[in-house]
């Protein structure tokens, strides 16, 4: 008598959620994670040197999440912090500042488990202005963006195991380490597929400052040095 196989496991998902100096908002993200149609199995919010009360806010939840504090490293850092921590075999990201819709995980994690080929998911962004954003700082940027697929770690479901043969976020950048890091992966053969849908609301508060984008200028620039100089080591192997 043949013995039946035995169904799957389903998947474990691990949410990371890095903070740093914004009380104002991460317990609203917090609770974005946590109202999700498809609820985590893991929430591990990684508190990344701040000074103000953001501690006390993601202490408020109790039970409902693992808070890991460290000195301000950056957030690719913390990002690392929370994937080395994590026990699921699927992994995403959420920023303090920002929020998931309420079928985001469920969206995302409906495309691994039809595709179980695919490495990660990713889908669409949607820019809005936070309530306290100034309205002079809101005139000056004038609309809040378009919607648009967004390879950005806020958007991205990946399973555990790309991390394993790809490697962590680079902490050397402190602004595109997400976009580097997929860089990495596309670069590595690891496929990828847009659900085609919101799964990711971006926060515009206006408090960005010069640093900051001179910094983003810097870190972008530097991925697409590097981008260009891997397609030129792939055309040369191609071609040898």
């Amino acid at each position: 008598m043949q013995t039946p196989a035995l169904a799957p496991l389903p998947a474990r998902v691990s949410v990371i959620l890095t903070c740093s100096n914004a009380a104002a908002y991460v317990g609203e993200a917090i609770e974005s994670v946590l109202v999700q149609s498809r609820p985590c199995d893991e929430l591990i919010v990684v508190d990344d040197g701040s000074d103000d009360t953001s501690a006390q806010v993601i202490q408020g939840f109790g039970a409902a999440l693992t808070c890991v504090r460290q000195e301000s490293l950056g957030v690719a850092a913390a990002r690392n912090r929370g994937v080395l921590q994590a026990r699921g075999d699927i992994v995403a990201f959420l920023d303090a500042e920002d929020l998931w819709p309420a079928d985001s995980l469920a969206t995302r994690l409906a495309c691994l488990d039809a595709h179980p080929g695919l490495d990660y998911a990713f889908g669409w962004v949607e820019p809005f202005f936070s309530p306290d954003i100034p309205e002079p700082v809101r005139a000056a940027i004038g609309d809040a963006g378009l919607i648009l697929p967004g390879r950005v770690a806020g958007s991205l479901l990946v399973r555990r195991r790309v991390f394993e043969s790809v490697g962590l976020f680079n902490n050397s950048f402190r602004v595109g380490e997400a976009l580097e890091w997929i860089t990495r992966a596309n670069a590595a053969g690891f496929r990828s597929r847009d659900v085609g849908a919101i799964v990711l609301r971006r926060r515009l508060h206006g408090t960005e400052s010069g640093a900051h984008a001179q910094q983003a200028q810097h870190d972008y620039q530097r991925i697409l040095r590097t981008t260009i100089g891997r397609s030129r080591l792939t055309a040369g192997r191609a071609y040898a």
